[in-house]
């Protein structure tokens, strides 16, 4: 292909890049009535980063509802971006954000209460996200909802408790009453009217600083937070202290607990229709509940005994037209049996899962698209989100333009002088579609990229393999292990198959129809190796730079399904060369694999996509199968690990693209090996977030060099 042809491919990418990013960003931001801001906050000595939506007008007098949307391990803001554009379409203040670690957010040196950061402690950012939150003049702080993805919503509970959301207005007063008047409060007094106790034993001075003490205590317990997802387990049924004695209490704020259906075990299928004995006493039930419904908690403080009410089922029943379920909603008092029909982070994009949730905090808030109390207010379905659909395909596009952009850059930059003579042609195709050789090659690499996505979805080899090798040097979470799992596995069982196929070849006496070692121009010299490093870091400064852009010019990032490129701190970049020396041996050798095939008697661009095709469908057999037995009933659980395996949808073609383009612009496999390489070392090391590999810092330079 002449410079002429790569430079106009590149103009075209370029243009499909800036078309679909602002196609998109018109969507998210409804024509520019929603505003877009990427903010950071200074932290205890760290940077607290995330995405603000607002409507774009506000003024003086705007108060409205706010949501607090976290991603869970492994994972960085943007995997909330379908829950958080929906959300912002509705009218909400919107603060998406990356818990410490991840993205652009740091590691503070100390937890909320003063000490030392401990890796399994601490809320992450997601409560001095909440107290951001209270300072923005345009929120009502009265109104403020809080969901997590996986990790965040097991924080949300700490964070709910830290708040001081443990405590009723009762109980601060009883609180008073033993901290301020010196009166010695019973077990059994807990249970009455702090009010009528308070009457009792108080003087009528007294009595007038004690309503004086409850208003003040009334704003707190009205700025708690008005509705969250949590894991039970640390914010229901917990011990604290009222009075100076020890009490067991469960956070006084409307919750939505439980999860997907199709989780990793049956219990998440049946923790409703089958509740254990703590469910039923946090729910206050005696028997099965009704999946995602509505129950109203009673005072079990001043009776034990009391049973939950069940005041409705999300989208039959609305805050609007039934006033039992606004009340209690109101008295923060109802708890909602969320249980979608989904997997794990199926509860990110699937349209049940969304749609449930954004049900109980549009009605917990009493706001969509407008006070749900004003008769004028139109709601939008929750139903509806074919906008953010659209988006995220948008994005999606923009993502694989990027890609094409590059290659095509790396076509032009050939060209110039300071890489002549790196370029050498491309061996001859000599395999026909139309042959047993291809169907041979194919089944190997279907069953190479299926074993890898077997490897690469086991969340257990994932788990203990972080836990084995982590280390401040080289921070590895389960996320990066599953792809490194993935990634090896590729190199070994390809390698190995191939191998088999070459030695058939030869023992048969069979025509070559694959390339030759020596076809794939592996020997080019260091001084061209190092060429070929340097184009590949350079195409990776020009995909960081138009990243960049993006987010400047439309507040929007290269995202796909269950995944982004994000910018990154500086001491991440040297996470991202660490990451990509461990890599390279392996894409090395996929590359090479790749490129052993190319078939004749078709089109260069037909030959790419063939490759592209052939050597994803594995992956892709392995998402569809787990896809279909795990929905194959309702409640059957996660088959394969299949909610590990999302980000494989884009990211193993995105690879083998590169692999392919990459060896046809330049006749060697080197090109692909180091950039792909980069690219997910990128990806991985703008994503550090699990709570198992939090490590403080003590200075810049062991910060920079993870010493």
């Amino acid at each position: 292909m002449t410079k002429k042809k790569f430079r106009t491919l590149a103009m075209i990418f370029l243009a499909l890049i800036i078309v679909f990013s602002f196609c998109a960003q018109l969507i998210i931001t409804r024509g520019y009535t929603i505003t877009a801001q990427h903010v950071t906050l200074e932290v205890r000595g760290a940077d607290l980063t995330m995405d603000i939506y607002r409507p774009s007008k506000v003024t003086a007098d705007t108060k409205l509802p706010c949501m607090i949307l976290s991603h869970g391990g492994s994972e960085c803001l943007s995997v909330d971006s379908l829950h958080a554009w929906e959300y912002a379409r509705r009218g909400y203040v919107v603060l998406n954000v990356n818990m410490y670690g991840a993205g652009t957010a740091d590691m503070p040196d100390y937890f909320e209460d003063g000490k030392p950061y401990n890796r399994n402690q601490g809320t992450s950012g997601l409560y001095d996200a909440l107290q951001y939150a209270r300072s923005i003049s345009y929120v009502d702080s009265t109104r403020i909802g809080m969901w997590g993805h996986s990790q965040s919503y097991s924080i949300y509970g700490p964070v709910l408790v830290l708040d001081g959301a443990l405590l009723s207005l009762n109980d601060r007063m009883f609180n008073a009453l033993h901290d301020e008047f010196g009166l010695e409060i019973t077990a059994e007094q807990l249970a009455l009217n702090a009010d009528d106790v308070a009457a009792e034993n108080l003087s009528e001075d007294q009595m007038k600083e004690y309503e004086y003490i409850k208003a003040e205590q009334q704003k707190i317990v009205d700025n708690y937070v008005v509705a969250a997802r949590v894991f039970d387990n640390n914010c229901c049924l917990m011990k604290t202290t009222v009075a100076g004695i020890e009490v067991t209490r469960t956070v006084h704020t409307n919750l939505q607990i439980g999860g997907e259906r199709n989780g990793t075990s049956a219990t998440s299928a049946t923790r409703f229709t089958q509740p254990s004995e703590r469910y039923k006493q946090i729910f206050c039930v005696d028997g099965a509940m009704e999946r995602n419904s509505y129950y109203a908690i009673p005072d079990t403080v001043a009776d034990p005994e009391a049973r939950s009410t069940m005041l409705g089922t999300a989208f039959q029943d609305s805050v609007a037209t039934n006033e039992e379920l606004r009340e209690a909603f109101e008295n923060r008092s109802i708890f909602f049996t969320y249980n979608p029909s989904t997997h794990h982070n199926g509860n990110l994009w699937s349209h049940e899962a969304v749609s449930t949730t954004m049900e109980f905090f549009t009605q917990a808030l009493r706001y969509n698209n407008g006070d749900l109390d004003d008769p004028n207010t139109q709601p939008i379905s929750t139903k509806d989100m074919m906008g953010s659909c659209i988006a995220i395909i948008l994005t999606t596009l923009a993502t694989f333009s990027l890609l094409g952009f590059l290659c095509a850059l790396a076509g032009v930059l050939l060209y110039k002088d300071s890489f002549e003579g790196l370029a050498v042609p491309a061996y001859q195709p000599r395999l026909k579609i139309k042959s047993l050789d291809f169907l041979l090659v194919t089944v190997i690499a279907i069953i190479t990229t299926f074993v890898a996505a077997k490897f690469g979805s086991d969340e257990n080899l994932g788990m203990k393999t972080s836990n084995a090798v982590m280390s401040k040097f080289l921070p590895t979470e389960p996320g990066h292990t599953r792809l490194w799992w993935m990634i090896a596995t590729t190199a070994a069982c390809g390698a190995v198959l191939f191998a088999i196929f070459a030695l058939i070849k030869h023992f048969t006496k069979g025509k070559s129809t694959v390339a030759k070692v020596s076809d794939l121009h592996i020997g080019i010299g260091c001084k061209n190796v190092f060429k070929t490093l340097w184009l590949s870091v350079i195409l990776f400064i020009a995909a960081y730079i138009l990243t960049a852009f993006v987010m400047g010019a439309f507040d929007g990032r290269f995202q796909f399904v269950d995944g982004s490129l994000e910018l990154m701190k500086p001491y991440s970049f040297v996470r991202m060369i660490k990451y990509f020396v461990v890599l390279l041996p392996f894409t090395f050798v996929i590359s090479g694999l790749n490129n052993l095939t190319i078939v004749d008697g078709v089109s260069d661009g037909v030959d790419t996509a063939i490759s592209v095709v052939v050597n994803s469908l594995g992956t892709w057999l392995f998402i569809g199968i787990a896809s279909i037995v795990t929905f194959s009933t309702t409640d059957h659980m996660t088959f394969w690990g299949l909610h590990t395996m999302l980000p494989a949808i884009c990211l193993v073609p995105m690879c083998n693209y590169l692999y392919r383009r990459l060896y046809k612009n330049t006749g060697s496999i080197w090109a692909g090996a180091f950039f792909v390489a980069l690219f997910i070392a990128w990806r991985l090391a703008g994503y550090v977030s699990h709570r198992f590999m939090f490590w403080g810092y003590d200075s810049v330079i062991t910060r920079f060099f993870g010493f």
